[in-house]
């Protein structure tokens, strides 16, 4: 369980992103990736767990790379989130218009034809590249925006500066405790509901194969799609230089198309870790390696 945090404390965090957002907001956005690549390129040598963590991550799923090449892999991945950290500050002050004339979309005809399908979809998602841009040009093209599943932050005033963002785009978060009902009913209604399914979930004792090695994944969008029957596009946002991206739409994976024994938690779970895995391979330094993905294999007998 977590301990309570204290109102000092969120009240000091937010001055300190307050501080955060005006400087970033002061620089170019060019200034802003030069600082941020500098705070993690520092983070990632000052950080032994997180360093260890991402190092593992690598051999592990990527074993034809060389030790050299994967310590400078390792390297990218700090500094392209310490970069995003700072431009996802940067965005909160722009107009919807503004950041959509930041972004290239790419393979939007999928998402027209699953909106066109009129049975409401999900989206898939990873916390690759810069996933809260994906998420806001999501909401922007998808009629009547989208709804999120997210964990809250554990900061209460930066999770509501983080929700007002997201509905000036036009999303409606969704906490992940209690919310099938509420997901049920808007893919039910036609609507899209966009769900990230990279990181390790606490408390679920279900694994999928990733990048070659089981690794412990919810099932909860196999089970959303077998109830409602409804298809899922691939979403993925990449951060190509300083204020320019490029969103991705992938080809529907459509349950209609799939045999009863292609939808059980396994084979569809291990389908859409494919989809992602194969995102990631395609710009391997924006993924959040230093997550612990493969903790059980890392540390084995220590509980999920």
């Amino acid at each position: 369980m977590r301990r309570r945090r204290s109102a000092l404390r969120n009240r000091v965090e937010f001055s300190l992103y307050r501080l955060a957002r005006t400087a970033a907001r002061a620089l170019s956005p060019a200034a802003s990736a030069r600082l941020g690549g500098a705070i993690g390129g520092l983070f990632y040598r000052l950080s032994r767990r997180r360093r260890e963590i991402i190092d593992f991550n690598l051999a592990l799923a990527l074993p034809e790379l060389g030790p050299d090449r994967r310590r400078e892999l390792a390297l990218a991945v700090s500094r392209h989130f310490g970069r995003v950290s700072l431009d996802a500050i940067r965005i909160q002050g722009l107009s919807p218009e503004g950041l959509r004339a930041e972004v290239t979309v790419e393979g939007e005809a999928h998402l027209r034809a699953a909106v066109d399908g009129g049975r409401g979809f999900f989206l898939l998602s990873a916390h690759l590249g810069s996933w809260e841009v994906a998420a806001l040009v999501g909401g922007l093209l998808v009629p009547g925006g989208m709804s999120v599943i997210h964990r809250p932050l554990d900061n209460p005033l930066l999770d509501a500066e983080l929700e007002r963002l997201r509905a000036t785009f036009g999303n409606r978060a969704l906490g992940k405790a209690n919310v099938s009902r509420e997901v049920m009913q808007t893919v039910r209604a036609g609507g899209a509901v966009g769900i990230l399914i990279d990181q390790r979930p606490h408390g679920v004792d279900f694994s999928a194969p990733f990048f070659g090695h089981p690794a412990v994944t919810h099932p909860v969008l196999a089970r959303f799609v077998r109830r409602t029957g409804a298809p899922v596009v691939p979403i993925f946002g990449y951060w190509d230089a300083p204020a320019r991206y490029t969103v991705v739409f992938g080809e529907p994976i459509d349950p209609a198309g799939l045999e009863p024994d292609e939808l059980e938690d396994l084979p569809l779970t291990t389908r859409f870790n494919r989809v992602i895995e194969a995102a990631i391979r395609h710009r391997p330094e924006q993924w959040l390696w230093y997550h612990d993905r493969w903790r059980q294999l890392r540390l084995p007998g220590k509980a999920t």
